[in-house]
């Protein structure tokens, strides 16, 4: 028996579709023409096959709408399982743990018309990495009343604990306490990954290009960060800060009683000085930059690089302390005198005054009044500026 479309042969006589092309025998144009039998071939098995793949339709659009509800119920916590496994992971690779904060991105072609919109910037920044960190509502605080009471746009202490980060706070306050002026030098204090895990325990950094860093300054105006970052090889992991600090700098490195989160004054001594050599240039800030202002910000960092600001007060500091004690320190004594840290050279063989300034700061935040009377030199130099 042959298919009258295709001509297919061997169809037996008892089938009611060609098994080559499907259409219809003699028989099966007989068998459908009865209705009850079109609906037992259409809606029979077929029906069912749509039902099945409807339910299923509707099994997935329950499942996004409790996936939804779920989400805003419990917010970024519905992800805190996946963000533990990563961290683990990095953890794992880095033989430490490590920072989920990133804090060298860098953004283009961003419209910024004003200062408050730079700092809303530089806040965005950080607050979309937050759901990443595992405060507790406590160091939540802590980041919150330093930013607040500081104006420090962003503190995060990603992932810290609480212990750890009441320690740093209180470094931060009593600075900020001591020296008034530091108030709106900061950008961010930011827990970060070093390029290389030692690399330093804390860094000041006092211009960090962050927006439209390569745009063309008459088609967009530019945003830079004044950063504090805290190497969370140290300060996330507590069998480092658990050791003595002078175990891995060494003996006299900084100076007497420094401790982990004491660094961070010395940092701040960065800030301070920083904070005065805008000051003496006439300068707010060096955050929102336009046509009107870049090529005087490009000066500041020009005189930040070559160190002339900083070796001039040192070199202030030390005239007036050899004519208030009758002595003739050299330079290299004068600064030698606060710690080993304070007497660094350049590549010229010159002392690093930027490290001597942030020594003394890091010696009156310790010892107050009984600093060192170089020490004591250099804040009342600075200081005198400040009024």
């Amino acid at each position: 028996m042959k298919c009258m479309r295709c001509s297919a042969e061997n169809i037996e006589k008892d089938d009611n579709f060609c098994w080559k092309c499907g259409h219809w025998t003699a028989k099966g144009f007989n068998f459908l023409k009865e209705r009850k039998n079109v609906d037992i071939v259409l809606n029979g098995s077929a029906a069912k096959q749509n039902n099945r793949f409807g339910v299923l339709l509707g099994l997935l659009g329950f499942g996004i709408i409790l996936f939804v509800t779920i989400y805003i119920i419990r917010g970024d916590d519905l992800f805190k399982p996946v963000i533990y496994l990563n961290k683990e992971i990095s953890n794992y690779v880095h033989g430490y743990r490590t920072s989920t904060m990133k804090t060298d991105n860098k953004y283009k072609e961003v419209t910024i018309n004003n200062y408050e919109s730079a700092i809303e910037f530089i806040e965005k920044d950080f607050s979309m990495q937050n759901w990443l960190c595992g405060n507790s509502d406590e160091v939540s605080r802590l980041e919150y009343n330093l930013k607040t009471t500081y104006e420090i746009p962003s503190v995060s202490f990603c992932d810290l604990n609480y212990d750890e980060a009441l320690k740093i706070n209180n470094v931060i306050e009593e600075m900020y306490t001591l020296f008034p002026n530091l108030k709106g030098s900061l950008t961010n204090i930011t827990i970060a990954n070093a390029d290389e895990n030692n690399d330093y325990i804390a860094y000041f950094q006092p211009l960090y290009q962050f927006v439209n860093i390569d745009a063309d300054i008459n088609l967009y105006n530019k945003v830079n960060k004044t950063q504090i970052l805290l190497n969370s090889y140290y300060f996330l992991n507590e069998t480092m800060t658990s050791k003595n600090l002078s175990t891995v700098v060494g003996d006299n490195w900084y100076v007497d009683d420094a401790t982990w989160e004491s660094t961070i004054a010395h940092e701040l001594g960065h800030a301070l000085s920083f904070k005065l050599l805008l000051q003496e240039n006439g300068i707010d800030n060096i955050t929102f930059v336009t046509p009107d202002n870049e090529l005087q910000i490009e000066s500041i960092l020009n005189l930040v690089n070559s160190g002339d600001f900083s070796y001039d007060l040192l070199t202030e500091s030390l005239n007036n302390y050899n004519q208030k004690y009758g002595t003739s320190q050299s330079i290299d004594e004068f600064a030698k005198s606060i710690s080993e840290y304070a007497s660094v050279k350049d590549e010229n063989d010159r002392i690093i005054a930027d490290e001597t300034i942030a020594e003394a700061v890091h010696d009156y935040y310790l010892h107050r009044e009984n600093m060192k009377n170089t020490s004591a030199e250099i804040i009342e130099t600075i200081s005198a500026k400040f009024q």
